[in-house]
């Protein structure tokens, strides 16, 4: 159950935050250790990034469902203070961790390395730790996100969860005519993030939505309003004898599969995900019984830490990596004018480092889960007096 909420819990939501994160994990394998997909077979890894679009929309839904009635008539300092602390004791602790996990591989990086491309220099950069630290790494000061990368998004989630309680009266209040023009608001805030602020990426048609240093709160904003405005149809049973099918779930999310596959416009790509959200919300028969059996709830129990965990892993590899060669990351770019080129990749090692990275990766986010994000909640909680009953390292209350 979320801190602070009397609400039930939708455990059917649980599996698909990870299936996000090992989405994003093999994402990440793909384009920074080996690659292991062959150019042109599938655009899939080419669109997996849009999975962090999943977690903030999925974010503001959840947000809503066990928060919203507190701040639904306005908001007042003592369950803001709060909401704050609860949200601190969810994510900070391991944040932390992984932060520091991170900025130690860099420093050995830096150590070990004779020469290094400014790109990867700005990943690596130490300098940036306090920044890192208070979560301001993606609020337009870096180039790119730096030290544990992925945790661009929880520097934007956190301060969307700043503003989350002022939005809530709006939402809230919704009507029909009100939810129609909210919706086309929000088409606009993506079209405007895609076409007007959006970068060019390579090898890309045209611009995309994938801003992680630049425009990243507004991108996260855009997905967490998405869910807000997703928990209102929930709320009100919209679509329900419909939505709630087994056969809707199945064809929403494999619609998000083809779509990835076929390399669709990543707004489009993200218009699917209201509806795997509110199916699996929704559902109470087969599709429920699977996503509540236990491998694939734990595996929801651990995204987060999947999430933070999986970069230090592979900064890790790199530290090996720049110890053999010093001058590994001298260049990630070929120098202008050079005839040279690089041999072929072997997808066959590419697949066997995502494999053990995979595998490591969920080891550690199990112990990760069980000894740091359990008990350093619990305590903060306490702490803090957020009123959020303890858990238990199977994620139930106690």
């Amino acid at each position: 159950m979320p801190a602070g909420s009397q609400s039930p819990y939708l455990t059917t939501l649980t599996p698909l935050r990870g299936i996000a994160a090992l989405i994003i994990v093999m994402f990440h394998c793909n384009l920074m250790l080996l690659p292991f997909v062959p150019d042109g077979y599938t655009h899939f890894f080419d669109s997996a990034w849009l999975w962090v679009d999943f977690f903030f929309v999925l974010s503001g839904f959840v947000m809503c469902y066990a928060y919203s009635k507190h701040f639904s008539n306005g908001v007042n300092w003592p369950a803001y203070k709060k909401f704050v602390g609860a949200r601190f004791a969810r994510v900070y602790p391991l944040y932390f961790l992984t932060t520091m996990w991170a900025f130690v591989c860099c420093l050995l990086i830096l150590h070990y390395a004779k020469r290094i491309d400014p790109f990867i220099a700005e990943v690596v950069n130490v300098k940036t730790l306090p920044g890192c630290l208070v979560l301001i790494q993606s609020l337009h000061i870096y180039p790119t996100p730096p030290l544990n990368t992925p945790s661009w998004s929880l520097s934007t989630e956190w301060w969307v969860y700043m503003l989350f309680p002022f939005m809530v009266p709006y939402f809230a209040r919704l009507k029909t005519a009100g939810k129609l023009v909210t919706t086309l608001l929000i088409v606009a805030f993506y079209i405007f993030l895609r076409y007007v602020l959006g970068p060019y990426e390579h090898g890309s048609p045209g611009p995309t939505i994938n801003m992680i240093a630049d425009f990243a709160l507004l991108r996260c904003l855009a997905g967490f309003m998405l869910g807000m405005l997703l928990f209102t149809f929930y709320e009100h049973r919209s679509g329900y004898a419909i939505i709630k099918s087994d056969w809707f779930f199945a064809l929403s999310f494999l619609g998000v599969l083809a779509a990835m596959h076929f390399g669709l416009m990543d707004i489009g790509i993200v218009a699917f995900f209201p509806f795997v959200l509110l199916a699996a919300a929704y559902n109470g028969t087969r599709v429920k019984r699977i996503l509540d059996t236990r491998p694939l709830q734990r595996l929801g129990d651990w995204s987060f830490s999947i999430y933070m965990v999986h970069m230090p892993i592979m900064f890790m590899c790199f530290v090996y990596g720049v110890k053999k060669n010093p001058l590994v990351f001298a260049s990630i770019t070929p120098k202008p004018g050079s005839n040279a080129v690089a041999p072929p990749p072997e997808y066959w090692h590419g697949l066997r480092d995502c494999a053990s990275v995979l595998v490591l990766t969920l080891i550690i986010a199990a112990l990760m889960y069980r000894f740091v994000e359990i008990p350093a909640r619990n305590y903060l909680n306490n702490a803090f007096k957020t009123k959020a009953k303890p858990v238990d390292a199977e994620g139930v209350e106690v």
